[in-house]
C-alpha cells in the first residue's frame, strides 16, 4: 500500500492492487481480476455476452398473448 499526502495533511490510502490486474466490480464494487468473466463477490457476469439471458418482462408476454388472440379470433370463423 502506498500513503499519499494530501493538502490537508491527511494520508489517503491507495490500494496497489489496481496496478497488478485488479479492477472494480461495476455491480458491487469489489476488487476482482481484469481478465475475470464475472464476479466472485457478487457471483454477476461483468459482459453481456457472457451474461445468462434475461426472461421477458411479463407485459411483453401479455401484449403477445392479446395480439395472438386477435388474430386467430379474426382468422378463424365461429
Amino acid at each position: 500500500m502506498r500513503y499519499r499526502e494530501e493538502e490537508s495533511d491527511e494520508y489517503e490510502v491507495e490500494d496497489d492492487q489496481e496496478d497488478d490486474g485488479y479492477v472494480p466490480c461495476p455491480h458491487c464494487g469489489e476488487l476482482m481480476l481484469e481478465a475475470a468473466d464475472y464476479c466472485p463477490a457478487c457471483d454477476r457476469w461483468i459482459s453481456s455476452e457472457d451474461a445468462a439471458k434475461k426472461p421477458r418482462p411479463w407485459w411483453m408476454v401479455v401484449i403477445l398473448i392479446i395480439l395472438l388472440a386477435t388474430f386467430l379470433l379474426t382468422v378463424l370463423p365461429f
